[in-house]
């Protein structure tokens, strides 16, 4: 099933989902931001999706965002 975490930075919220990719082979990673259009991102396998999971948390802490608060569906 697919995992929603969530970033806060005052009342504005980015929405990052990552789950199994349509095809039934790899992830991917689905990036809501307030200010830019949604992004998806596909990978082949969790090696990937964990290091671009990994810098993706750094980049929105080094922008103020506060988490990630996340929930299983």
């Amino acid at each position: 099933g697919a995992m929603y975490y969530f970033f806060r930075r005052g009342a504005v919220s980015i929405r990052c989902e990552v789950r199994p990719d349509s095809g039934g082979e790899g992830y991917e990673l689905v990036i809501d931001r307030p200010d830019a259009a949604i992004r998806v991102e596909h990978f082949s396998g969790p090696k990937e999706l964990n290091q671009r999971w990994a810098d993706l948390q750094r980049t929105l802490t080094r922008e103020g965002w506060g988490g990630p608060h996340g929930r299983g569906v």
